[in-house]
C-alpha cells in the first residue's frame, strides 16, 4: 500500500516512489518497475472495473501496449453484461398463455409455423440507454452481472430475412 500511496501523492513518478521508498525502508530491495506497475494497473481496475484501456493509460501515464501486456500478466479479461428485458409481474402468464395459443393453433392449422416469416433484428434505443459493445467490465473471473431494460422504450429496428 505503501508506494501505491506515493504513486498517487508523488504526481506519479517512479523515481519519487522509489525515493520515498528508499527513506522509508532503508536497506530493502526497491521493486521493480514491472512491480510497480504490476500493484497499479490491478488497483486501477479493482477501484474502477469499467475503465477503458485507453484512459487507464493515460492516468497511469503508460502507453496502451505495456498496459494490455501487464492486464495480460494479471489474467484481466474483459466481460460483457447480459441484457435483460425487466419483467412485469403478470409477465410469465401472458408468456405462457401465448404459449399455449400458438400450440393450439398450430395443432389445428399445421402450416401455421411454415407461414410465419422468421427474421433477424437488431434494435437501438432512442434514450442512449445500454449498449452492451460498450459496456466492458476488467475482471480476471466472469462476474455474471445482468442488466435490466426497460420495455417498450423508443427505438428504431432493423431486421434481415432469412
Amino acid at each position: 500500500m505503501f508506494i501505491l500511496k506515493h504513486w498517487w501523492e508523488s504526481g506519479r513518478t517512479l523515481r519519487t516512489v522509489n525515493t520515498a521508498f528508499r527513506s522509508k525502508f532503508p536497506g530493502e530491495k526497491i521493486p521493480t518497475r514491472q512491480t510497480i506497475y504490476l500493484l497499479l494497473v490491478s488497483q486501477t481496475f479493482l477501484l474502477n472495473p469499467h475503465i477503458s484501456q485507453r484512459r487507464a493509460a493515460l492516468e497511469l501515464n503508460i502507453s496502451r501496449a505495456s498496459l494490455q501486456r501487464l492486464m495480460k500478466d494479471l489474467n484481466l479479461k474483459p466481460y460483457k453484461p447480459r441484457l435483460l428485458q425487466a419483467l412485469n409481474e403478470d409477465d410469465p402468464d401472458r408468456r405462457l398463455e401465448f404459449c399455449e395459443w400458438l400450440l393450439d393453433s398450430a395443432r389445428d392449422d399445421p402450416t401455421l409455423l411454415d407461414r410465419i416469416l422468421w427474421t433477424d433484428e437488431a434494435s437501438f434505443q432512442t434514450n442512449g440507454h445500454v449498449n452492451k459493445h460498450n459496456c466492458i467490465y476488467w475482471s480476471d473471473t466472469n462476474p455474471h452481472f445482468i442488466i435490466e431494460q426497460e420495455l417498450n422504450v423508443p427505438r428504431l429496428i432493423v431486421w434481415g430475412e432469412i
